[in-house]
C-alpha cells in the first residue's frame, strides 16, 4: 500500500458542513481530499484529474451519486466508489452495491469506520491497477512472460533478468521447488537477443544418463543395433537458442563430464560419430539444490559449477514474500477467469493465503486459487472453500508412538507408523514423507509395496 499522503480521494456532497467536516478528518489522516459540492462539479473532476477513491453521497440534485460513480468507473475501471446517505434501506443499499458501490455508509458517517473503509477501498484499487499494468506490459512486450511481485528482492531479481537477459553468459538459477526458475528461464530467453530462435528446457532428472547423451547429443546411422538413421541432438536442434538445463543437480557425473566439454568446445560429437560439430547456444541452468554443498560433497563437478555459474539468479521462496500475495493471488484469478463470474477474495480468506507458508511456493498457491474457485459457488472466495492445511490453525501433531508394539516386527511397526501418518495429514502424501522423513517417491514404493501385499494403504 502507498503511504496515505499518496492517495488522493474525490469527497462529494451537497451539504456543505458535511463536506467539510469529513474532508478535515481525511486531511489529518494524511490524504488528499479534492471537494465538489455536487454532482456535476464531480464529474468535471473525474475527468481533469486522477484519483484512487471517490466518496459521494447519494441524494444529489439533478447528478445523484450513483450516476457519478458510473462517470468514476467508466473513465477508471479499477477504481472504488463508497455511498453515503442520509436515507438508508435495506433495498437501497442493496441496489448501489448491485451496481458496483464498494460500501453504502448511512449517514451520521462514523469516522473510524470510513477511515477503515477508505484503505480497504484503496488497497484494492491498487491491486487493481497493479494488474492493469503487468497486463499492459505483457501486452507491449508481445507476450514477454512477467514474474508477478513488488516485493525488494523480487524488484532486484526483474532488474537482474532484464540486464543479464541481453549478455550472453551463462546463468545459473536456484531456488526452492514451485518459486518460478523456468519462469525465469523463459524471461531471460525472450528478452535476450536470441529470443527470435528456440527455447529448450531439458529435465535432467527425467531421463538415465544412455537416454540423455543420445537425446542431447543424437547418434550416426548405425551407430548401435537401432540406429537406422542419422539423427540430430536437441543441442545441434537447438543451434542460435536458448538451452536449459533443469534440475541441473540430477545429472550424473559422467554426464557432467561431456556437458563440461560442450560448454569449454562449443562443439558435440554424435554416438557413434568422430566429426566434431560446433553448435552455438546460450546456457541456463536451474536447480533447488545447494550446489556448493554437492561439490564438497562430490556430487557435483566444481568446474561445471564455475562454468555454469557465471551469474546467480536466485528466487526467494514466496514465505520470504509474504506482501506479494495479495498480487499473485489476483493474478491467478485474471489468469484462471470464470466463464460469466466475476470472483473475488474475503479478506479472511486472503489473512489465511497471507498466513501460510507454501512447501509449494508459487506454483502451490496457483493450485490453491484453481481449486478455490473451482468450489467457489458464489462471488467471493472464503475461507471454506481453501485447503484444510490453511484453514486447520493448530499445528499437526506427530502420531502417538504408542502405536509401536514390541511383538511385531520392525516392517510392520514401519507399517502402522506409516499409514497413522498418512491417516493424519488425510492422505496427502507430499505432507506425510515430509513428517516421516522421507521423500515422496520412497514413500510412494513403500504404500506400493503395501497394496501388493494386500494391505490397504488408504
Amino acid at each position: 500500500m502507498p503511504e496515505n499522503r499518496n492517495i488522493a480521494i474525490l469527497l462529494v456532497d451537497d451539504e456543505v458542513i458535511n463536506l467539510h467536516n469529513v474532508g478535515h478528518f481525511l486531511e489529518q489522516q494524511d490524504f488528499q481530499v479534492t471537494t465538489a459540492e455536487n454532482g456535476k462539479e464531480a464529474n468535471s473532476l473525474l475527468h481533469q484529474s486522477h484519483f484512487d477513491l471517490v466518496i459521494t453521497d447519494l441524494k444529489m440534485g439533478d447528478i445523484d451519486g450513483v450516476q457519478v460513480m458510473n462517470t468514476a468507473k467508466e473513465l477508471h475501471p479499477e477504481i472504488e466508489v463508497i455511498i453515503v446517505t442520509g436515507y438508508a434501506t435495506v433495498n437501497s443499499a442493496v441496489d448501489v452495491m448491485a451496481q458496483g458501490a464498494f460500501y453504502y455508509l448511512p449517514k451520521p458517517i462514523k469516522l473510524k469506520e470510513l477511515h477503515a473503509l477508505v484503505l480497504r477501498a484503496t488497497e484494492k484499487t491498487m491491486l487493481r491497477r497493479e494488474i492493469s499494468r503487468l497486463k499492459r506490459r505483457i501486452k507491449a512486450q508481445q507476450g514477454t512472460t512477467q514474474f508477478i511481485g513488488q516485493n525488494p528482492a523480487i524488484l532486484a531479481l526483474k532488474d537482474s533478468i532484464v540486464r543479464f537477459a541481453q549478455l550472453d553468459c551463462n546463468i545459473l538459477i536456484t531456488g526452492e521447488t514451485g518459486t518460478g526458475k523456468e519462469l525465469v528461464a523463459r524471461t531471460i530467453y525472450e528478452l535476450s537477443p536470441r529470443g527470435d530462435k528456440r527455447f529448450l528446457p531439458i529435465n535432467c532428472g527425467a531421463m538415465t544418463e544412455e537416454l540423455m547423451v543420445n537425446e542431447l547429443f543424437g547418434h550416426e546411422k548405425d551407430a548401435y543395433t537401432d540406429a537406422g538413421a542419422l539423427r540430430n541432438g536437441l543441442l545441434e536442434s537447438a543451434n542460435g537458442g536458448v538451452v536449459l538445463f533443469d534440475e541441473i543437480g540430477e545429472m550424473p557425473l559422467t554426464m557432467q563430464v561431456k556437458l563440461l566439454r560442450v560448454l569449454q568446445e562449443r562443439k558435440i560429437i554424435r554416438v557413434g560419430g568422430t566429426k566434431e560439430i560446433p553448435i552455438d547456444i546460450r546456457v541456463l541452468a536451474a536447480t533447488n539444490r545447494d550446489l556448493k554443498e554437492e561439490v564438497q560433497k562430490g556430487s557435483f563437478r566444481q568446474d561445471l559449477y564455475y562454468r555454469l555459474n557465471v551469474v546467480n539468479l536466485h528466487i526467494p521462496p514466496l514465505r520470504d514474500r509474504k506482501d506479494d500475495i495479495p498480487l499473485l493471488v489476483n493474478y491467478f484469478l485474471a489468469k484462471h477467469p470464470l466463464s460469466g463470474r466475476s470472483i473475488s477474495v474475503s479478506r479472511e480468506a486472503l489473512r489465511r493465503l497471507q498466513e501460510y507458508d507454501y512447501p509449494g511456493n508459487a506454483r502451490e498457491l496457483e493450485n490453491i486459487i484453481e481449486r478455490s474457485l473451482a468450489l467457489c459457488d458464489s462471488s467471493e472466495i472464503k475461507p471454506y472453500h481453501l485447503p484444510s492445511e490453511l484453514t486447520h490453525s493448530p499445528q499437526f501433531q506427530p502420531p502417538n508412538l504408542e502405536i509401536i508394539n514390541s511383538s511385531k516386527s520392525l516392517g510392520e511397526n514401519e507399517r502402522e507408523y506409516i499409514l497413522s501418518v498418512l491417516k493424519s495429514v488425510d492422505g496427502n502424501k507430499t505432507k506425510a514423507a515430509k513428517i516421516i522423513g522421507i521423500d515422496r517417491v520412497s514413500l510412494w514404493r513403500k504404500l506400493k509395496k503395501y497394496e501388493n501385499n494386500g494391505i490397504e494403504s488408504g
